[in-house]
């Protein structure tokens, strides 16, 4: 699962710019951070759409898991914090924290569901592989609904002034990713 949440983030690519006006630098990419992780927070269809297209849900469909509805269960409750943002000439580091499901509290209750699903095997035993994966589709996406939110480690996102925009780094979405499947 660690895979798949990984490849949907670097594959929705968050690309997080903004352009220069009348505010100031540190203005301009704290709204460009708002607008990006806000389309998280908020669940925002087009943003979780994207996200779920971007994975090859067709290894959760065997499971009767929707791609989107996974996504929406993950990401449920996610929540930010800009805790900084340092401008120095042309660079500049934004520093966030994020609080999502605990992804180590996912594998945990996904675990603990399996392990007492194979504990009685004979309750599996003459069930039709349809209804097997059917019942491991449902302790995924259950798996999810008890799982805490916790704080990720800060994240550094480095910035490059580019003419009259700030553009961040291209690990920029590998390091969200990294944090969410690390908390």
């Amino acid at each position: 699962m660690s895979l798949l949440l990984v490849g949907a983030l670097l594959g929705a690519a968050v690309s997080l710019s903004g352009c220069s006006g009348e505010k100031s630098d540190d203005e301009i990419i704290r709204a460009s951070l708002t607008s990006e992780l806000d389309s998280i927070k908020n669940l925002d269809d087009n943003f979780v759409n994207e996200l779920s297209e971007s994975i090859d849900m067709s290894q959760l469909s065997v499971y009767g898991i929707d791609g989107v509805e996974f996504m929406k269960a993950y990401l449920g409750g996610f929540d930010y914090v800009i805790d900084s943002v340092t401008v120095d000439g042309d660079t500049a580091e934004a520093q966030i924290t994020l609080t999502c499901k605990s992804y180590t509290g996912y594998q945990q209750a996904l675990q603990n569901a399996v392990n007492q699903k194979i504990a009685n095997p004979d309750e599996l035993a003459g069930k039709s592989n349809d209804d097997i994966n059917q019942e491991i589709g449902e302790i995924v996406i259950g798996s999810l609904d008890g799982v805490e939110l916790a704080a990720t480690q800060p994240i550094t996102i480095k910035y490059t002034r580019d003419g009259e925009e700030w553009k961040p780094a291209s690990s920029t979405s590998g390091d969200i990713a990294a944090a969410l499947i690390t908390n």
